[in-house]
């Protein structure tokens, strides 16, 4: 085992990387894609009332010097066909799943256009309310780029990060079964479709990988999109901090020890600096700092991931309220569900620490009823 407590043997999945599995799995689904599509339709018929109702204030919009620039008639011209292909490219790309096909959205693209156009026929809160709804809608769909984007950039931070937004979506975990009989490679289309996990890295980020050609156009011709890219894993600073703050709490914001303290050591003080350059000082400007300095990307060997149907386990997260309220030192009995993951030491007798996952029972000490202090909390 390494310092966090986490299995050397990649056939072991530790809940991190569970929960990494599950949410590769969920954004990377039909039924997720097929889900933007009704928010697509949404945010056109929204955008369609617009104009309708601010056309007859075109010719007061119009002007000698922009003439048509600012006007509904405008926008309805150049930036509303850009969410009708969005939709168009999101029923393409339904239809290519069925030969595995995959690929980035069109939200990025849709946004760009949208961005190019003046909004200002509109009201400001009925523009406000568009931004709002379209910030919506391309945040889902950014979901499925993030799987599918290569280079793949997700790591432990923005893992953690995405499970926090959208756990409660997972009251349980798939089940998960590591296949060692079958082997990716960085650089190689996968056997399979679906997650994988790297074999000699037990921090590095889980990736999924597809057989087909992506969806992705570059000067209209597919490319193969699917491969496995380099694995995102820490550096040796990532996992000093790692090991500072606990990996299970390096990126909560002001709950644990946190990174603060460790950006401020001698040797990172000038390592380690704020983005305008400052020295750090608050827990915030922390977490920025080690996130974008702790990882660094290695080729390396991978195994398939196998999401088990109709099989689901607990996800070894405590309750939202236990873990807002979380402090070492809180004690659980004897018989009682762990309250929180971590390493216990009791409090009656010089047994040494323990590791306990969330819900199993407190142990018992020489078949006695003992009291069991939290001392280091893990996930």
């Amino acid at each position: 085992m390494n310092p966090f407590d986490i299995p050397d043997d990649p056939a072991e999945l530790h809940p991190r990387r569970k929960r990494q599995a599950a949410l590769l799995y969920h954004f990377a689904s039909l039924d997720y894609l097929k889900g933007l599509l009704p928010k697509i339709d949404e945010l056109i018929q929204f955008a369609d009332e617009l104009v309708e109702r601010r056309q007859p204030l075109d010719s007061l919009m119009m002007s000698k010097r922009w003439g048509a620039r600012d006007t509904s008639a405008n926008w309805g011209t150049y930036a509303f066909p850009a969410l009708v292909d969005f939709k168009e490219s999101t029923l393409w790309a339904i239809q290519q799943r069925a030969v595995e096909r995959y690929g980035i959205t069109g939200a990025n693209q849709c946004a760009r256009m949208l961005g190019e156009y003046s909004m200002q026929w509109t009201t400001p809160e009925q523009e406000a309310e568009f931004e709002e709804r379209a910030e919506a809608v391309f945040g889902y769909a950014y979901r499925i780029d993030d799987v599918m984007e290569r280079p793949a950039t997700s790591n432990d931070g923005t893992f953690d990060s995405v499970w926090s937004d959208n756990k409660s979506q997972f009251p349980k975990l798939p089940r998960f079964r590591v296949r060692t009989d079958i082997e990716g490679e960085t650089g190689r289309v996968p056997p399979r479709t679906g997650v994988y996990v790297p074999q000699d890295d037990p921090y590095g980020a889980l990736q999924f990988g597809w057989t087909g050609h992506s969806t992705d156009h570059v000067d209209g011709s597919p490319y193969y999109g699917g491969k496995l890219d380099e694995v995102r894993t820490f550096n040796a600073l990532g996992l000093e901090a790692a090991q500072a703050a606990g990996q299970g709490r390096m990126w909560l914001w002001g709950d644990g020890p946190g990174l603060l303290r460790f950006v401020q050591q001698p040797k990172y003080r000038e390592v380690l600096r704020d983005v305008d350059g400052s020295e750090i000082t608050d827990e915030g400007g922390a977490i920025a700092a080690v996130a974008g300095a702790a990882f660094v990307a290695c080729p390396c060997k991978w195994y398939f991931v196998e999401m088990l149907n109709d099989e689901f386990e607990d996800t070894n997260e405590p309750p939202e309220e236990v873990t807002a309220q979380l402090l070492p030192g809180m004690r659980a009995v004897t018989g009682t569900p762990c309250p929180y993951p971590g390493v216990w030491e009791c409090d009656e007798l010089p047994v040494g620490p323990q590791t306990v996952a969330y819900g199993v029972p407190m142990p018992a000490v020489q078949g006695k009823t003992v009291t069991w202090r939290l001392v280091k909390a893990v996930q």
